[in-house]
């Protein structure tokens, strides 16, 4: 949990809000990110537990796994890749604030479909509420430093990237 909170945070600290609007306005990456987390890695998951000839538990497991879209790795990754981490964290706040609100219905139908799992019970009102308290608010309130105090949240931020990793 900290290690997520404090991954996001850093992520907020790091981005512009110019830079932001960059991301969400690159349309072709948006829906490919949309596309390959909430449908294509879904159905992978349920298309291997179906190849692999899973028992139930193992099936439900893999399908939950590969439904959860944007593990928490994806703005960590970029900082330790070098790459563009206002994209990770972007993609990573959309995807979870999205995912978190199609994990239930995504994970009902292929279980649904796939006719296991008929006692599995999903509590979405906590997954929402994990989702806004470990990434949506700490991303938001590093944003927000960045916005408010660009150079306290300059200054905090190898400091605060030293905490995450």
């Amino acid at each position: 949990m900290i290690f997520i909170a404090t991954t996001m945070f850093t992520a907020g600290l790091g981005a512009t809000s110019s830079a932001l609007w960059g991301v969400f306005a690159d349309f072709p990456l948006l829906l490919l990110a949309l596309l390959g987390n909430l449908v294509v890695i879904p159905l992978l998951g349920w298309g291997l537990a179906e190849l692999l000839g899973l028992p139930t538990a193992s099936f439900i497991a893999l399908v939950l796994v590969a439904s959860s879209p944007c593990g928490p790795f994806g703005a960590k990754l970029a900082m330790v890749r070098n790459g563009d981490v206002v994209a990770g964290a972007a993609m990573q706040v959309l995807l979870a604030a999205i995912g978190s609100l199609t994990f239930g219905p995504t994970v009902n139908g292929i279980l649904t479909a796939a006719k296991v799992g008929g006692g599995v019970s999903l509590d979405v009102a906590a997954l929402v509420r994990t989702v806004a308290i470990l990434r949506l608010v700490p991303f938001g309130v590093g944003l927000l430093l960045r916005h408010k105090a660009p150079r306290a949240a300059r200054s905090r931020h190898p400091t605060a990237i030293m905490v995450s990793t």
